[in-house]
């Protein structure tokens, strides 16, 4: 037991989302760490849609525990994703620091908890836990090509857990109304930033996901390719290439066929092929840009982030 606790108030926002085999020992681990090592805390944790015993073994944990964690349990009106989730529970967190918990997976040792928060105290606004093994190929190709085209110096690897501070929190709160995706925001705050690679310890895979969980993370891995990378201005770049190459090609046909003693057969066919191309391309520019003008515009005028149902206060 720790005898001189710290003084600090810190939040624990968990999200939550059929996470009815994980929840009651990974609450029964936080909260133990938590009341171990500090004076006060509160647990907030988010309902985004559960569909399975979540929230009923949530309730047997609180029940049945010896340690009585404060805990509120914000459901959300319906599926809205993790972001929109997240960003419901850290609006309600009050702590001077908040441990972000995207989902209840401990494949990590709990002593973690404190390495990270210890690293916060040593002058860094936002320090998560990154695991080393394990990131599937579809979260690799997409930190690939964010890090390969960001317009920003910061870096971002998958993540289990963070620990951000007030400041942090009020800093990219203030950047902008909409906050699309706070890892990216975190790391680009201005803020000093670090990250603790840890070595998984063997756990069972990740849960599977329904349709709606992998669209909702799809729709988000594009907007935030689309928002904090220069991929399209790129891609727009080498459509412009392709046609004005295909241009030139046809100029210098069109030059040829003047000066040759051989006259080609009326090219009628690849005039409609090119032009077919060429407004294909044009299609594809079109829906480029805007798929981004839908996106900014969902940026600047969307000011409410979430719906909620309820906030309960558990304990």
């Amino acid at each position: 037991m720790v005898q001189n606790k710290e003084k600090n108030f810190v939040s624990c926002v968990v999200y939550l989302h059929n996470e009815g085999e994980r929840v009651k020992h990974f609450l029964e681990q936080i909260s133990r760490i938590m009341q171990e090592n500090f004076e006060k805390y509160e647990i907030v944790c988010v309902n985004d849609g559960c569909m399975d015993d979540t929230v009923e073994q949530l309730k047997t944990f609180l029940a049945q525990s010896t340690m009585k964690p404060v805990v509120s349990l914000v459901t959300l009106s319906y599926y809205q994703g993790v972001e929109s989730a997240m960003n419901a529970g850290c609006d309600l967190a009050v702590g001077d620091f908040l441990f972000e918990f995207d989902s209840c997976r401990l494949d990590f040792e709990i002593d973690l908890v404190m390495e990270v928060y210890h690293r916060a105290l040593q002058g860094y606004d936002v320090v998560a836990a990154a695991p080393r093994y394990g990131v599937p190929f579809s979260s690799r190709l997409f930190y690939l090509i964010y890090n390969w085209s960001s317009r920003y110096r910061a870096k971002i690897r998958q993540e289990r857990f963070r620990v951000v501070s007030r400041r942090a929190v009020n800093r990219v709160n203030q950047m902008n109304a909409y906050v699309p995706y706070r890892k990216v925001m975190y790391m680009n705050s201005g803020l000093r930033t670090d990250t603790i690679i840890y070595d998984n310890k063997k756990e069972t895979g990740p849960r599977s996901r329904n349709r709606e969980e992998r669209g909702s993370r799809n729709t988000l891995a594009v907007n935030t390719i689309i928002i904090f990378t220069n991929v399209l201005e790129k891609l727009s770049m080498t459509v412009s290439a392709v046609l004005l190459g295909a241009l030139v090609i046809m100029f210098v046909y069109l030059i040829w066929s003047i000066f040759s003693k051989v006259r080609p057969v009326e090219g009628w066919l690849s005039i409609m092929a090119l032009m077919a191309f060429g407004f294909f391309m044009m299609s594809v520019m079109l829906t480029l840009i805007l798929k981004y003008l839908s996106v900014l515009l969902n940026m600047s005028f969307k000011r409410q982030r979430y719906v909620i149902e309820g906030v309960e206060k558990l304990t």
